[in-house]
């Protein structure tokens, strides 16, 4: 089986695209029909305030549209929660279940492994070690993510981790045998 990217939706992305884009549209606007309104001065400083932060904003909305998140990578020798240059994989072997937790509109899906403070130690970013420990304390699970803001679905999801989990005791009945 070939490894699997799961990406962050880029839905966020289009609605802060689209709003600034209204921003910056609005003031430009303002700005061309400035003779229009009882006090120009204040019109000319209110068109250029709004000019400023809605254009840097469409930068950056254009540049996360541009450069999708990569979220969760899945391969036959784990799973990487948050892939950085530094890959902390949590194999196979060391994953003790992986559940789906149900919430009103949301499906948060926890993987729990065994001997979850080696995983929790070897992250380097302090916010995604914290994030890690406070799951671990509430719901016994290292990383734990809602699968409503992926590209697939929570379905989608817990079959592929099904598939490279039978992938994985398959081959370790082989290597027995």
């Amino acid at each position: 089986m070939n490894s699997v990217e799961i990406y962050a939706k880029q839905r966020s992305n289009w609605g802060l695209l689209i709003g600034s884009l209204i921003f910056l549209f609005c003031s430009i606007y303002l700005f061309l029909n400035i003779n229009q309104v009882n006090s120009p001065a204040t019109a000319k400083l209110i068109s250029i305030v709004m000019f400023v932060p809605s254009l840097i904003l469409v930068v950056f909305a254009i540049k996360k549209l541009l450069k999708k998140q990569l979220i969760v990578l899945i391969d036959k020798k784990g799973i990487v929660f948050h892939p950085s240059q530094k890959l902390n994989y949590i194999v196979w072997g060391n994953i003790a279940e992986i559940e789906e937790l149900k919430l009103p509109r949301q499906r948060i899906i926890n993987i729990k492994v065994i001997d979850s403070e080696k995983y929790i130690n070897a992250e380097n970013q302090k916010f995604l070690q914290t994030r890690m420990k406070f799951w671990n304390q509430m719901y016994g699970a290292v990383v734990s993510f809602d699968a409503n803001t992926l590209d697939k679905n929570h379905f989608e999801i817990m079959y592929i981790f099904d598939e490279f989990m039978d992938d994985y005791k398959t081959s370790l009945q082989t290597k027995t045998n």
